[in-house]
């Protein structure tokens, strides 16, 4: 192969690519100016049932109720929000993604908490020397 047919293959290559990415550009445009005229927004961020439970969860979190009065305060905002965004949630999904939300902040505040030290554990003391004598 030729030094001349390597760069007809790589001009053929970068207008491949330039084609490609101008179709692309193309087919974005003709969807943003779409949905303007369609009045609907264009989404800059889809967020998932998990993510909003996380979120939920730790909204929940700083409630003053018991445990149950905030799971059940989390399962209606996270049908709230995810009616909200358009995602039909039955309920007993919404809960199953709290409970899974609130096991996942569980156990990340167990791997950041130090194991607690056995409380029949003894500081290691330094020798005095005055307790030369008495080790001799």
């Amino acid at each position: 192969m030729s030094a001349d047919q390597i760069f007809d293959y790589i001009g053929i290559i970068c207008l491949i690519i330039v084609a490609i990415a101008t179709g692309i550009d193309a087919a974005l445009s003709f969807y943003i100016k779409r949905a303007a005229e369609l009045k609907k927004p264009v989404p800059q961020q889809v967020m998932t049932i998990d993510e909003i439970a996380k979120f939920v969860v730790s909204e929940a979190a700083t409630l003053d109720a018991s445990g149950a009065e905030k799971k059940v305060q989390a399962v209606k905002a996270l049908i709230d929000q995810a009616n909200a965004e358009g995602k039909k949630v039955t309920e007993p999904v919404a809960r199953g993604a709290v409970q899974h939300a609130y096991d996942q902040v569980k156990q990340e505040k167990e791997k950041a908490t130090p194991e607690k030290e056995d409380e029949t554990a003894q500081p290691i003391g330094y020798v005095q020397p005055e307790d030369d004598a008495k080790n001799d």
